[in-house]
């Protein structure tokens, strides 16, 4: 585990020393002049985070994204924001380590709502944002994105499907039973699941909607398995298999957009991870932070947050899935049977 961090804070450290040119130059230096139009309360967030100058998140949301964000934020505010890119268990890991030695380099992070979400609120090491003092919280967000008990509020989500190698499986596949067809026995690459509990509710959905046999079939199916999403669809991309599960859009449509033969499907029944903020609490600029996740819950800052495709956006329902399921209504199914049901064998430490 000690090294497992080390190797987690060594890649922090570098993606850190790659992003922190994000924003002007002198943080609130020469910053914008506060909105005329800006309700008191938000005038002196505003101000107040000017003053501190700088901000640091860590981001599960894809480094595209990420730099787009704080590359706004720091031109709407005049703050400089440095950004470091994990997958959501390396999230975890590096706020933990850091919250427990009571200096989290992060003011905030925007990652995957998992069990963590909860642990991190319990041992005092984020703040509920309803008791964060944030101007107009919740923004108009519809009440089923909040999430009052873990003190924080879904602000992206990313319905998963399936990527597909164009030339070798075409337009064949339409849902997920189709996965099962003998045709492609050798020829699915399967996301691990051991990776993150994040990916826990999305095989609860599928047990909910095709039972405990679909993953005993896929099982059957001989998938070669994939330590994440990205490898995986850069593994289709260059002919490795057919079929990538699951998947996520904005990752194929990036390979896409690059001349690769890959297609994103997304079947009507869906889940996906879902991205919230944690507010530290013992953050070094705490104002900025608050003022980070009033654009990021904003009509402006959740735009550009899901500004890619395959990216629902809780202020515009129709961005979703016909048969979309949140993670919290997905239970059941413990990760270790699905394991199990799958064929893979636990990792062990």
């Amino acid at each position: 585990m000690i090294s497992r961090l080390r190797t987690v804070a060594a890649a922090a450290g570098a993606a850190l020393l790659l992003t922190a040119g994000c924003g002007p130059d002198g943080g609130g230096a020469g910053a914008p002049a506060v909105p005329a139009d800006a309700p008191p309360a938000l005038r002196t967030l505003i101000e107040a985070a000017q003053k501190e100058g700088e901000l640091t998140w860590y981001s599960v949301p894809a480094e595209n994204i990420a730099k787009s964000v704080s590359d706004d934020f720091a031109k709407k505010y005049g703050i400089q924001v440095k950004f470091i890119r994990l997958t959501s268990s390396d999230l975890a890991q590096r706020f933990a380590a850091e919250a427990e030695s009571g200096k989290p380099a992060a003011d905030l992070f925007v990652g995957s709502y998992t069990p963590f979400v909860a642990q991190a609120l319990g041992k005092g090491w984020t703040v509920k944002l309803a008791d964060a003092q944030i101007p107009g919280y919740p923004n108009g967000f519809p009440g089923t994105y909040l999430l009052p008990d873990d003190g924080t509020a879904v602000i992206q989500i990313q319905p998963t499907g399936i990527a597909v190698n164009s030339q070798q499986a075409g337009d064949a596949i339409k849902d997920w039973p189709d996965l099962l067809d003998p045709k492609w026995k050798g020829k699915i690459i399967l996301v691990d699941p051991r990776t993150s509990a994040a990916y826990t509710p999305f095989w609860n959905l599928i047990v909910k909607e095709h039972g405990e046999e679909f993953l005993t079939k896929l099982k059957a199916q001989q998938p070669i398995v994939a330590s994440g999403a990205a490898p995986a669809t850069q593994q289709l991309a260059a002919g490795e298999a057919a079929i990538v599960m699951p998947a996520v859009q904005s990752i194929a449509e990036d390979l896409k957009s690059k001349g690769a033969p890959v297609a994103y499907v997304q079947p009507p029944a869906s889940t996906g991870p879902e991205i919230v903020p944690g507010l530290a609490a013992k953050a070094a600029h705490p104002n900025a932070a608050r003022l980070f996740v009033h654009y990021l819950m904003s009509q402006e800052g959740n735009k550009r947050l899901n500004a890619l495709p395959g990216s629902g956006s809780p202020l515009d329902p129709s961005s979703l899935p016909a048969r979309y399921a949140f993670n919290r209504e997905l239970t059941g199914t413990p990760a270790e049977r699905v394991h199990a049901l799958l064929g893979l064998a636990e990792e062990t430490s």
